[in-house]
């Protein structure tokens, strides 16, 4: 066999091995309770705040989709241990009330059972050893998760040790936004560590904007979306490298509030590329997320045609081409966006929200 022959073959190898590595690794993703998409506006929140139960019972912030209590970036050095015991006093209250309320839910049966439904509430440590110290607290299960910041390859093994203690079922949300991310290899590397490392499931990976502007010296520049920056471009790698090993991504934060146009605009970004949601940083931004989320009625009719067991292999569906080989995993991420967001008229500017 030649030298051209060989090489073809070795090439051809590599491709079949690398293949059979994403599908089989994909398969091991365990299923979870809530979709990603039900994370929608996401709102950190510092621990010192007094008001975080007010929030999860639903007294202030009504519709918000997802919080984030925050013991790193949004908390100084000087107030940790403040932060922790008020973390602490947190669980404590919500384990005297936990029946008062319902876990997150995309459907209607807890409002008709006569109880709010809560948020999804996460919690942001601000290393591996103070996730450990946290998995040793007094009703951390009432938690939904844990939101995981600065992780690549570096640091990997570190957070795989501390989520040894904590429940099976709660989430894991690994954010990316170190410089190691800016290599392709090391983000290939990372996405089948991230289905070895852990034995909860990985809800969704966030990009973490800020941060990884301030790896290239820079900020967000206040009149474009994010998208049209470096850190655009990085976005658009990482959904190529991480959705199809299985992985959900969320999207940046937008931190201009005079901005609102701009805001959605990028909105409408997130929402094509098929993101799951979105950082807020102001309860102003909340109803602007959940609306650019639903679903406009024709692109769901579409989607349950597609999904419709008696589809033919190629069908004309206003005036558009379906084939649901090729459009089945797209029809199915509609549907569930609807589940939890609802459908807007084509026509106007009217939703049906579930929110």
């Amino acid at each position: 066999m030649s030298d051209t022959s060989n090489n073809e073959s070795n090439i051809y190898s590599h491709t079949q091995s690398y293949t059979h590595l994403i599908t089989e690794r994909h398969d091991m993703i365990k299923p979870i309770t809530y979709h990603p998409y039900q994370l929608g506006a996401s709102l950190y929140m510092p621990a010192t705040r007094e008001d975080i139960w007010q929030v999860i019972k639903r007294d202030k912030l009504p519709t918000i989709n997802s919080i984030i209590i925050c013991l790193e970036d949004a908390v100084s050095h000087n107030d940790v241990e403040l932060a922790l015991e008020r973390l602490q006093t947190l669980l404590s209250t919500w384990s005297a009330h936990k029946d008062t309320i319902n876990k997150p839910s995309n459907n209607t049966q807890a409002k008709i059972q006569g109880q709010p439904t809560r948020p999804l509430v996460f919690v942001r440590p601000r290393n591996p050893m103070m996730l450990q110290q946290l998995a040793d607290y007094p009703h951390i299960d009432l938690l939904d998760g844990f939101v995981m910041p600065k992780v690549d390859m570096c640091s990997l093994s570190n957070w795989r040790m501390a989520c040894q203690n904590l429940s099976d079922d709660q989430l894991l949300m690994p954010t990316l936004e170190t410089a190691a991310l800016f290599n392709p290899h090391h983000n290939q590397e990372l996405a089948i560590g991230f289905k070895e490392a852990f034995s909860q499931p990985v809800f969704a990976l966030r990009i973490g904007g800020n941060d990884l502007f301030a790896t290239l010296r820079l900020r967000r520049p206040k009149n474009s979306i994010v998208y049209d920056t470096p850190i655009g471009t990085l976005a658009y790698q990482l959904l190529g490298c991480f959705v199809p090993h299985g992985f959900y991504l969320s999207a940046p934060v937008f931190e201009y509030l005079d901005q609102p146009m701009l805001f959605m605009q990028e909105l409408g970004r997130d929402v094509s590329l098929g993101l799951v949601g979105k950082t807020v940083i102001h309860p102003s931004q909340i109803a602007l997320v959940q609306q650019a989320y639903c679903v406009p009625i024709n692109m769901l009719d579409e989607a349950q045609a597609i999904l419709h067991t008696e589809a033919k292999a190629v069908f004309k569906f206003n005036n558009t081409m379906l084939e649901p080989a090729t459009h089945r995993a797209w029809a199915t991420e509609i549907v569930n966006r609807a589940e939890v967001f609802g459908t807007i008229n084509n026509n106007s500017n009217e939703f049906n929200s579930r929110m």
